[in-house]
């Protein structure tokens, strides 16, 4: 018997994150992240989310990236986690927005040191000016990457910043058996979708077709 779910959506997910790490699963709080350009070009990528609270869900960025300047020049994304050993999907679609400055200091010192030498790396090696995808080598990666193993204290790059993922819609999918179909279940916001969604105000919750 599928699990009847109610309530706000984003608990939930919050609790299906820590069941699939509960379980064992390898990275279980990374989710593929969908943006598009101001002229409506997709790109793809996962992301690892640090935290998901009745406002919606925090991940981290160096900037310029592709991912940044897609949600500065079109806010509008949509997001997948997915555990097959547990036959669920969770699909968000919503907007993103950089968080102010004092969020990403707070919070720089709690990744693990990899990540925090990575964003050395990229605010050493970023390039200037509009465009994401210049070559670089990878020697040049590694001895920046070494460069910031040195640094002390290791503070965070102006260019590290937070975003926020605001949900107004989320669809929670399960996988059937032999003998059941898969179900999915659908929140959706109050407001005009393409709004995000505020912790005051409250989810639509319908089951559609899988």
């Amino acid at each position: 018997m599928p699990e009847n779910l109610t309530g706000a959506p984003l608990p939930i997910l919050d609790r299906w994150v820590a069941e699939a790490e509960a379980a064992g699963l390898p990275l279980p709080s990374t989710m593929t992240l969908a943006t598009a350009d101001a002229a409506g070009a997709p790109h793809a990528r996962t992301v690892l989310v640090t935290q998901i609270d009745h406002q919606g869900l925090r991940f981290h960025s160096s900037t310029p990236t592709t991912k940044t300047e897609d949600i500065a020049a079109n806010p509008r994304v949509s997001a997948v986690f997915h555990w097959p050993a547990l036959g669920r999907q969770v699909i968000l679609t919503g907007t993103a927005r950089e968080l102010p400055t004092e969020v990403s200091d707070a919070a720089y010192p709690t990744r693990p040191r990899q990540l925090q030498l990575v964003a050395w790396a990229y605010e050493d090696l970023a390039p200037q000016g509009p465009g994401t995808d210049g070559e670089v080598d990878q020697t040049r990666i590694r001895e920046r990457f070494d460069a910031a193993a040195a640094r002390e204290p290791l503070t965070r790059p102006t260019g590290w910043t937070t975003l926020e993922l605001s949900p107004w819609r989320i669809d929670f999918w399960r996988a059937g058996t032999e003998d059941t179909p898969p179900t999915k279940t659908r929140f959706t916001h109050s407001e005009t979708a393409g709004t995000a969604a505020s912790p005051s105000e409250k989810w639509r919750v319908v089951d559609t077709l899988p």
